[in-house]
């Protein structure tokens, strides 16, 4: 019996969702050993999740590094926590 949990993250981590910076499908393809991983940019841009300080908003995007995402696998459930000092940028339409 699997259930959907939440996290509640406590400062200084805010939680994010990867969704926003995913990659897009294309028509084309190139056969590459199964082995191959791409290399990661140095930066991501991500979703805010919950912040417990109230500074961002569900949903904001910020631009933080790659390297200080981490990844929390509860039985079903992934949840991705980054710490907020972290934060290079906010990203904001105009």
């Amino acid at each position: 019996m699997s259930s959907t949990m939440v996290l509640d993250p406590r400062a200084p981590w805010i939680q994010v969702e990867l969704s926003f910076d995913k990659k897009r499908d294309t028509p084309y393809s190139i056969e590459l050993p199964d082995d191959y991983e791409l290399p990661e940019k140095p930066y991501k841009a991500v979703s805010i999740v919950s912040d417990p300080e109230g500074e961002y908003s569900y949903g904001d995007v910020i631009v933080l590094p790659t390297h200080v995402i981490r990844e929390i696998e509860l039985s079903a459930n992934k949840f991705h926590l980054v710490e907020r000092n972290h934060i290079m940028a906010v990203v904001r339409a105009e």
